[in-house]
């Protein structure tokens, strides 16, 4: 497999950062040749280096609870517990391999989070699970599936410009911020909008939109008012290495909260110290989970020798630490952000 080159890894980060912006603003940021940005955004879409989703504001659409959920199976049971674990539509999210199973749930209460997660509890199916339920909100999921930092820090590139991205972003200045129940018709046009990529993707299409051209005007109006939100994601199983570093593991920490400490405290000392960026943080006051992507290969630049322990970090905000790490390539996405699955007819109240 070929190195990426630094044109690549320069658009990759911008991407990352800012995927709705024009091609005007992301020229200006990779102050590439007009030529080389084209012909570069092209190959990064199709060689699958990054993949185009778009996720559901969850307070647009009364989806206020969230469950995390980590399992080791046998290795006899993979398959089942995968197939059973991605069985209910409020599953967006499955990695699965044959040691590790991560999942995502989104949820319209606590009681549906509860019955889901005592439903997918089985000791006959693995050694050990982890269930972290909590709220949508940006204060409970602060971080959510944003890989700019990771990569930025990767390719040596400083700085940040918009992470960390949290699950509720806030909305756009001037939007017409949501209130009430979306129509069935808002509804139908979010979900269109949602599987657009998805069905290019399977379809064999380009899932990726040039200055987001094709999209009818409700859709556009559904990203203008932040009721839906536009992610790139790296498929780092593809991703090419870059200067002889590769994102090749995939690492989930978990703990409880020391008293006195805040999920912020600990995102500003992971980055600002540590310099590592986790692509997904989530606590329910009391737990927390942090997933984040490691490398082999040469340490990237900026003095990474003299940073302080990342489990030294760890231990001043959390006690009962758990590690769970699996090989990229080990990690299947059988449900790859599906946010269609709970945008279907709206669910009947008890």
């Amino acid at each position: 497999m070929r190195a990426l080159t630094e044109a690549e890894a320069r658009l990759i980060r911008a991407l990352l950062a800012a995927p709705g912006d024009s091609e005007r603003e992301l020229l200006e940021e990779t102050r590439l040749p007009r030529s080389t940005y084209h012909a570069v955004r092209k190959r990064v879409h199709d060689e699958g280096w990054l993949r185009t989703r778009f996720i559901p504001h969850p307070a647009c659409f009364d989806l206020p609870i969230a469950t995390f959920a980590i399992a080791h199976p046998f290795a006899d049971s993979a398959v089942q517990l995968m197939e059973r674990w991605s069985r209910p539509e409020s599953n967006v999210v499955l990695w699965g391999g044959a040691s590790l199973v991560f999942a995502v749930y989104l949820h319209h209460s606590k009681e549906e989070a509860r019955r889901l997660s005592s439903g997918l509890v089985d000791d006959s199916m693995r050694s050990r699970s982890f269930f972290l339920s909590t709220g949508t909100g940006t204060g409970d999921v602060p971080v959510y599936f944003d890989f700019e930092g990771v990569w930025s820090h990767l390719a040596g590139i400083p700085g940040s410009s918009k992470y960390p991205r949290p699950l509720s972003p806030p909305y756009p200045p001037g939007a017409h911020v949501p209130t009430g129940a979306p129509s069935p018709g808002l509804r139908r046009a979010a979900r269109n909008l949602v599987l657009r990529p998805i069905l290019a993707d399977l379809e064999g299409r380009a899932g990726h939109f040039l200055g987001l051209l094709g999209l009818t005007r409700p859709e556009h109006r559904l990203l203008e008012d932040g009721w839906v939100f536009r992610r790139l994601l790296p498929d780092f199983r593809a991703l090419p290495p870059y200067q002889e570093r590769r994102a090749d593991q995939m690492v989930f920490v978990r703990g409880e909260l020391l008293p006195g400490k805040e999920p912020a405290a600990l995102i500003r000392a992971l980055t600002e110290q540590c310099r590592v960026y986790p692509f997904l943080l989530a606590g329910d006051g009391q737990s927390l989970v942090v997933g984040t992507v490691g490398q082999s290969g040469p340490t990237a630049p900026a003095g990474d020798a003299t940073r302080p322990s990342v489990l030294g970090t760890l231990q001043e905000y959390l006690r009962r630490i758990e590690v769970d790490s699996d090989w990229v390539t080990s990690l299947a996405p059988v449900v790859d952000h599906r946010y269609d699955r709970v945008l279907a007819d709206a669910p009947a109240r008890r």
